[in-house]
């Protein structure tokens, strides 16, 4: 079974010091669970931990540890399989590294009179094309000279005449040529003509273990990019001149990084990054170990039609998340895979943000939706499908608050020890209080690779995000660029716990907010909002003194999917919370609170009593006929005790009453 990509990337790149253990320690269980034996893991392994400086020792003892336990169901099996999505390239900035599983693919054959056929495949014929043959220098090392420059027309020309390239240049120590078109006589970056290739080139990853020709020529072949020529160098390496035709240096320079990243952890020769670099020239020879060796050209134009094809796909949705209309036609909505929670509330892939004011019990209202769920068990009548999975990171309470928090849970909910048992392995909790943005979201992932978690919860959203939350590009890049890579990638759903903002000092703020209104309350961008498939909303009520505090939670997008009931069993979208009563940390349903006091505290004042009163009203205007006058009207204020205009408004509200 394949390994997830974070363990290809680690056996790829290794751990940085202080990470060793825990990345070994969580490769290894990849390796069980996917069912690789003990030894071949061994094999794999030991050499990664003793490149990152373990002993021998401490590493074998890491490795047997781990194959010491049970195995664990292997990443996303039995589960409905989620669209996966490339990471498409900036064009302003460097893009993020885009890593291949290891692959091989057997080679092609080498075509006959190779140099030739390079020649009129990658240079126009009056472009001059810059060849250099080996020798030895001073210090008896073999090294490429200075070399010659004719146009394409004039090699070929020679060629034809000598009976090939080699004969031209009899030399058996390598024969070498630049990869782009030069001027007469130029050898150096500034006398390039045309950016048109770029060298690829490695044989060793960045462990220093050697990659087969084989590995390279998939990895080649998988990135989909323009390759112009293939050729076997004669010894370790394959060189790939991929296609770019840059207008001009800068963009050669911005292309050249694209490529450096795409194929990052395979160890690209860094000296292949100029212009004018030079490559082993097809049918020359060069000498390894005392033996010589033919240069061979293996394959032209494969992949992408152009650069900018390339790219152009990479920007484009991966195929497989197109969805035909077929599709929905014939698609089960009543038993989807992907459901995790309600009647398709939450399914996999999506997204969660839970918001309420600071100080709350956010954090304690998610330990009990934790435990519930990974009991299998419904959380104020929304039920999971099966026991869940969670990961929980968070940065707001010790190891004290986390607790009480649980052990409120466990004496309201009344947990059996078996079931206690059954939490050790299915929520894992996290404290960090550092990492923030991309570094988070590496480290999320981890976890997420390590444990296959149904959910992860990040409490609160604002220690994380790393940058200001109130613009929206903040929010598509956390959001919709790094979390979603990972849901998309493992079908994780993001829980995020996220504050309100300071209350308005306006009385009559969100004084007629219905509950997708509230869905807009938390602090930030409302991109954050539209971004999450449900936004849950925690809000304390105005209680009459002496009554305990009372809370209502809502579902402001996805409503009555969730399943919420309220306490005479009704299907509903609100409803409300107190805690428990018995002095744990633990959340109860309870019944509103009266009409009057359902309005969120220091939010929802309630106004003056009106002074209308419709029977003393017409009692005041019987004298005068019953009816409202400018002739009356200030002696009918006077009667009343009140203002001209305040007469005017009760006659108003007299007569549509009436009506």
């Amino acid at each position: 079974m394949a390994l997830p990509r974070r363990t290809l990337e680690y056996l790829q790149r290794g751990a940085s010091e202080g990470l060793r253990n825990a990345e070994l320690f969580d490769a290894t269980c990849q390796f069980r669970d996917a069912g690789h034996p003990l030894e071949e893991t061994e094999g794999q392994l030991l050499a990664r931990a003793l490149a990152d400086g373990l002993s021998e020792a401490e590493a074998r003892t890491t490795i047997r540890s781990v194959y010491a336990r049970t195995s664990r169901e292997p990443l996303g099996a039995g589960k409905a399989p989620m669209p996966t999505a490339a990471i498409p390239p900036s064009r302003s900035a460097s893009p993020p590294a885009v890593h291949r599983e290891r692959s091989t693919l057997a080679l092609p054959l080498r075509l006959d009179d190779g140099f030739v056929r390079l020649i009129d495949a990658c240079f126009q014929p009056g472009e001059f094309v810059a060849i250099a043959p080996a020798a030895e220098n001073d210090d008896s090392e073999i090294a490429p000279r200075r070399g010659v420059t004719l146009t394409a027309a004039e090699w070929k020309s020679k060629v034809a005449t000598k009976g090939g390239i080699d004969r031209v240049f009899g030399t058996k120590l390598g024969l070498f040529l630049r990869i782009n078109p030069m001027a007469k006589d130029g050898a150096k970056n500034e006398d390039v003509t045309a950016f048109r290739h770029v060298l690829v080139e490695f044989d060793r990853d960045e462990t220093g273990k050697p990659i087969p020709k084989e590995e390279q020529y998939h990895a080649v072949v998988a990135s989909g990019m323009p390759v112009a020529a293939l050729i076997d160098s004669g010894n370790k390496s394959l060189h790939a001149w991929i296609r770019v035709d840059a207008p001009d240096e800068a963009e050669y320079k911005r292309r050249v990084e694209t490529i450096w990243s795409w194929f990052s952890g395979l160890n690209l020769d860094r000296q292949n990054r100029n212009p004018s670099r030079l490559s082993r020239c097809p049918d020359g020879w060069r000498t390894v170990e005392g033996e010589h060796r033919r240069q061979r050209l293996l394959q032209l134009q494969f992949g992408a039609t152009s650069w900018d094809a390339w790219e152009s796909a990479q920007n484009a949705p991966p195929e497989d998340s197109f969805i035909p209309v077929s599709t929905l036609a014939t698609y089960d909505t009543a038993n989807d895979p992907n459901n995790v929670i309600g009647q398709r509330w939450l399914c996999r892939g999506g997204s969660l943000v839970v918001v309420g004011q600071s100080g709350i019990g956010k954090s304690s209202l998610c330990m009990q939706l934790m435990i519930l769920w990974a009991l299998g068990l419904p959380a104020f009548a929304i039920k999971p499908i099966a026991p869940l999975r969670s990961v929980l990171i968070q940065a707001e309470n010790d190891v004290g608050d986390l607790a009480e928090m649980y052990q409120g849970v466990r004496q309201g909910m009344g947990l059996t020890p078996e079931q206690e048992v059954l939490l050790d392995e299915r929520i894992f909790i996290y404290r960090d209080t550092t990492r923030t943005g991309a570094d988070f979201v590496d480290a999320a992932s981890s976890l997420v690779d390590r444990h296959k978690p149904d959910l992860v919860w990040a409490d609160p959203l604002l220690n994380y995000i790393g940058d200001d939350i109130s613009e929206q590009r903040v929010i598509s890049e956390f959001c919709c660029n790094l979390l979603n890579e990972v849901s998309l990638r493992t079908g994780v759903i993001w829980c995020l716990l996220h504050h309100t903002g300071k209350p308005s000092k306006d009385p009559k703020t969100s004084t007629h907010w219905t509950a997708s209104d509230l869905a807009y309350s938390g602090l930030g961008s409302s991109a954050l909002t539209n971004w999450s498939r449900e936004t849950a909303v925690l809000v304390r009520l105005k209680t009459a003194d002496g009554e305990p505090p009372t809370f209502q939670f809502s579902m402001t997008k996805r409503r009555k999917r969730a399943g919420l009931t309220d306490t005479a069993g009704e299907p509903t979208d609100t409803i409300f919370l107190r805690h428990a009563t018995h002095g744990g940390i633990c959340w109860e349903q309870c019944e509103p609170p009266a009409a009057e006091e359902a309005k969120p505290a220091g939010r929802y004042k309630m106004g003056r009593k009106s002074a209308f009163d419709s029977e003393g009203f017409q009692a005041v205007l019987t004298p005068h006929g019953g009816t409202l006058t400018r002739g009356n009207v200030a002696q009918v204020a006077a009667a009343m005790k009140c203002s001209e205009r305040t007469a005017w408004n009760f006659w108003k509200k007299l007569k549509t009453n009436d009506s």
